[in-house]
C-alpha cells in the first residue's frame, strides 16, 4: 500500500473521532427535548439518559414528598444508582460490583404510583418502584431527617446573606 491511499484513509479517521468528541461535549444539546421526556416518561419508557426533574413534574405532577441531600450511591450495571438509604446497613445492594459515586441529589417520592426517583444535576440516575407504604415509610424518614438538619447541611438563604449596600455587622 502506498503513502498516497494510506493519507485519505487516517483523515477520515481522525474527523470521525472529531466529530466524535463533538458530540460527546454537546451531549446536553444531544438530550431529548422536554416534550420528548414527557412522553418517555407518559408512555412509561423511562430510562437512565437524560430525563430531567421538570420532565417528571410535567407528566406527573407534583410529587409527595421532595428531599435534597449529598447521598452515597452504588452504582448497577443497568445505569440504575442505588442510594445508600435504601440498602440496609453492612449490606450491599443485590447486583452490585465495585462502582460507587456520592453526589448533590434530589429525591422525589410519587406514592400514588410507588416510584422513587433520583436526580444528580437534574438527571436521572435512581428509579425503584415499591408500595405507596414504602414511600411513604420513605416520606417519613425524609421528614424526620429535615428536623434536625444543621445549618452547615442546609443551603444558605438568600434572607442571610448581608446586602450589598450594609456592611456586615461585627461581634462587639
Amino acid at each position: 500500500m502506498n503513502d498516497h491511499a494510506r493519507v485519505p484513509r487516517i483523515e477520515s479517521k481522525i474527523l470521525m473521532a472529531t466529530a466524535l468528541l463533538s458530540c460527546l461535549l454537546a451531549a446536553p444539546a444531544c438530550a431529548p427535548t422536554l416534550e420528548e421526556q414527557k412522553a418517555q416518561i407518559l408512555s412509561n419508557k423511562i430510562t437512565f439518559k437524560g430525563l430531567t426533574m421538570q420532565a417528571f413534574q410535567d407528566a406527573w405532577g407534583k410529587p409527595t414528598y421532595r428531599h435534597r441531600e449529598l447521598t452515597v450511591f452504588y452504582v448497577m450495571d443497568d445505569g440504575n444508582r442505588i442510594p445508600r438509604f435504601r440498602v440496609p446497613v453492612g449490606e450491599a445492594p443485590e447486583g452490585w460490583e465495585t462502582g460507587a459515586m456520592a453526589a448533590d441529589a434530589v429525591f422525589f417520592g410519587y406514592a400514588d404510583r410507588g416510584e422513587l426517583l433520583g436526580f444528580v444535576e437534574d438527571r436521572l440516575v435512581y428509579r425503584q418502584q415499591v408500595p405507596a407504604a414504602e414511600v411513604h415509610a420513605v416520606g417519613k424518614m425524609w421528614t424526620h431527617e429535615e428536623r434536625f438538619k444543621t445549618r452547615l447541611e442546609v443551603p444558605e438563604s438568600p434572607k442571610s446573606v448581608p446586602a450589598p449596600d450594609r456592611p456586615a455587622s461585627s461581634p462587639k
